[in-house]
């Protein structure tokens, strides 16, 4: 009888170690697929690395070399800016077609819109008259809110792909509808009945926008942990305009250099989300 049981014992356990078995061999396989996603999205490559370090040196050496050409006035400097404009569409449109979500995509078309008007604001001296512009004219401001706008949808659909909403994400959104509805009418009132224009309006939403681009990526933490290179080079565009707004850096060749540097940088963050499509 003790033989007979203990066979019996043996027999019932033989399906659990079967069962074992299995599922063992079931995680293996759920696992290898998941260290394979891992390891797809790997954007910062070695080759990619290099290659990206070297697009930069390049960039910021003939931005140093066309701020020379221009000084020297052997070359005007809307065609300048129009040679950073065609690579950034370039790249912009390349990015839109291959990605497959529709944040980027959208953030494309916003981003198509912001270099259309930069192009046409940057070729409006060479076809207005400068004294024209001067005297009031409601084309620069109004090119410049534009301009402004388009950045800020580009920055909020670039920087919400890839990105998780956190509680801080939501809030931060909540804050900046209301709070950007708060700033214009505050200073609608606060600016002297006799200054209020419809340039003074489309100037102040300008800069209100821009300063809105730089904290949808500076100021959400979300966006520093999962996409770092991106938030920079995304966020220097906006800094760098607000940058040029002060009278004593906005003048001169100094003007011009950091003018194509946030064209470059704007072109190298399209280029790492070109990469990061590829590698999906």
């Amino acid at each position: 009888m003790e033989s007979v049981t203990q066979h019996d014992t043996s027999n019932n356990n033989e399906p659990d170690e079967v069962n074992t078995g299995l599922d063992q061999k079931e995680e293996n396989q759920t696992r290898q697929p998941a260290v394979s996603t891992t390891s797809a999205t790997v954007i910062w490559t070695p080759r990619f690395i290099v290659l990206f370090a070297l697009a930069l040196v390049i960039g910021l050496s003939v931005d140093s070399l066309l701020t020379q050409v221009w000084s020297s006035r052997l070359i005007r400097a809307p065609w300048i800016l129009l040679f950073h404009l065609l690579l950034l569409f370039t790249c912009l449109i390349a990015t839109t077609i291959i990605s497959r979500s529709r944040w980027i995509r959208m953030g494309g078309v916003f981003g198509s819109i912001w270099i259309i008007f930069t192009a046409i604001n940057s070729f409006l001296p060479l076809f207005v008259p400068i004294a024209t512009l001067d005297l009031g004219s409601p084309i620069p401001s109004l090119l410049n809110a534009t301009i402004s706008s388009a950045l800020f949808g580009a920055s909020i659909c670039l920087s919400i792909e890839h990105t998780l909403l956190t509680k801080w994400d939501i809030w931060f959104f909540r804050l900046a509808l209301i709070g950007s509805t708060c700033a214009i009418l505050l200073i609608y009132f606060i600016t002297p009945a006799v200054n209020r224009s419809l340039n003074v309006f489309e100037s102040d939403v300008a800069a209100l926008a821009l300063v809105l681009s730089l904290l949808v990526w500076w100021a959400r933490p979300s966006c520093w942990k999962v996409q770092p290179g991106p938030t920079l080079l995304f966020g220097l565009v906006p800094a760098i305009e607000l940058l040029l707004s002060i009278p004593s850096i906005g003048k001169g060749s100094i003007n011009f250099f950091l003018t194509q540097v946030f064209l470059l940088c704007f072109l190298l963050g399209f280029i790492r989300l070109l990469q990061g499509e590829l590698r999906r």
